[in-house]
């Protein structure tokens, strides 16, 4: 299936001294805690904040290079991060490290790409080194650039659709994939009160455009077996989508309930549901713990709602 991420490879991240990954169309990661499941689900953020042109902002977001380097004990050497993503038909691979001291770097703790390279179909497209960049059509001879960036990826940097057609297309891709690491729950959470009734393809990342979200599966997508789902995982109560923020009704309950009067597990349930079931899917969606605050007579449920996304 075209843009479906087939395999993930993860070198000198965090607690990830080296890690590849055949991908299907659902995953499941378990282990002990500590174990390096969160990185992965990183290591998947931080490549689509490169391919956004994002990849300064987010290393400083979380420290700085240094602190996403491997933390275990170290070989003689500099330390290079490296992150590689196959998505059917293109591969995409980037390297960091940290700059020399001897640059007097303005910003040390900015990344500095190595190495870049992207490849479709097997053929290499890009290959770069540092500020410098080979770069080629589907037809025709290199063109070489040599006044790139080091801190940011060739994507942020070289847009021309026309020319370089497949870094536009991977680039759309990827900035479609979707994280759920957490949906607040607490009173002031975005997710329990109304939210702007503007079309939403699919639910942010924070949950906080859910009545919209949630209308849209309602009037254009598969509503029958996001009906099911939530019947299965919470009988005899009725969801009702409106545009702004959806409500229940329970039996023997004259009021409708909204969700500011949702349980935390109801809210985050009605938010993974609607996640699952947008009908405009991304290629990518991943979810960080989402069974955490969840009783286990929703996660038959939850588990079928996962399987219905991976069918698109």
């Amino acid at each position: 299936m075209f843009g479906q991420v087939q395999r993930l490879e993860v070198e000198n991240f965090r607690s990830i001294r080296h890690v590849e990954v055949s991908l299907g169309a659902v995953n499941l990661v378990t282990g002990a805690n500590g174990c390096g499941k969160s990185n992965l689900f990183n290591a998947f953020r931080l490549i689509r904040a490169a391919v956004e042109g994002r990849l300064a902002a987010a290393v400083a977001e979380q420290g700085g290079l240094a602190s996403l380097l491997w933390a275990g004990p170290r070989q003689e050497g500099p330390v290079r991060m490296r992150l590689k993503v196959a998505a059917d038909p293109f591969e995409y691979e980037v390297t960091l490290g940290l700059r020399p001291a001897s640059e007097l770097p303005l910003f040390p703790l900015d990344p500095q790409i190595k190495s870049e390279t992207v490849r479709l179909a097997g053929r290499v497209l890009v290959d770069r080194s540092s500020s410098v960049a080979k770069m080629r059509g589907l037809e025709g001879p290199w063109n070489l650039r040599t006044d790139l960036v080091d801190a940011e990826s060739v994507f942020a940097q070289i847009r021309d659709p026309e020319r370089y057609p497949f870094l536009f297309q991977f680039q759309e891709l990827v900035r479609r994939w979707t994280f759920y690491h957490d949906f607040r729950t607490d009173d002031s959470s975005p997710i329990r009160r109304s939210a702007l009734a503007t079309y939403a393809p699919r639910l942010a990342e924070n949950g906080s455009n859910l009545g919209p979200a949630l209308f849209v599966v309602t009037e254009q997508g598969d509503n029958d077996s996001l009906r099911s789902i939530l019947g299965d995982a919470f009988p005899e109560t009725e969801f009702l989508s409106e545009r702004e923020q959806p409500s229940m009704v329970l039996p023997g309950i004259d009021r409708k309930f909204h969700p500011r009067d949702f349980s935390d597990g109801t809210l985050k349930f009605l938010c993974l549901a609607t996640a699952c079931f947008s009908p405009r899917p991304s290629p990518l969606i991943a979810f960080n713990e989402p069974e955490a605050s969840l009783n286990a007579s929703v996660l038959e449920p939850l588990a079928d709602a996962f399987a219905h996304a991976s069918q698109f």
